[in-house]
């Protein structure tokens, strides 16, 4: 029976529509609130040192790491020049050339890892919340 009912249509029709258009409706007439500001955890003083000890630990780790591949290094290429001592080879100039390289190379590694090392025998600077930009946004409202 209600099938042949002429309002039926229009009217299943504007309830559909006016269905599909309530939900943007809803969201455009709520109020917008802003982000929440981020929290700063500051670290306490044991994770700091705890931390600390990490980086110090892990250059350290590094440090005698480099030493040992360089002695592998020194002793491979001392391994290359012995059965030419008896003998002066044209390679020996390279040889030569590429030991200073890699010392140079050598040396600059570890002058980075002692840098980092001292660097992580510093306290690390704990983000303060800046207190500077609240009044500085409140005077570009032009003051009211």
């Amino acid at each position: 029976m209600t099938s042949r009912n002429p309002f039926i249509w229009p009217l299943a029709a504007s309830v559909l529509a006016i269905a599909a258009c309530a939900p943007a409706w809803a969201s455009q007439n709520q109020p917008t609130t802003p982000p929440p500001r981020p929290v700063l955890i500051q670290p306490t003083a044991a994770q700091q040192r705890f931390r600390q000890t990490v980086q110090q630990n892990q250059v350290r780790d590094q440090l005698r790491k480099n030493q040992v591949e360089h002695q592998l290094r020194q002793e491979s290429i001392e391994r290359t020049r012995r059965p030419a001592s008896s003998s002066s080879t044209a390679n020996d100039p390279q040889v030569d050339k590429a030991q200073q390289a890699q010392d140079q190379l050598y040396q600059a590694q570890q002058r980075d890892r002692v840098q980092r090392y001292s660097d992580a025998l510093l306290p690390q600077p704990v983000p303060q919340a800046t207190k500077a930009s609240a009044p500085a946004h409140s005077s570009s409202n032009g003051g009211g």
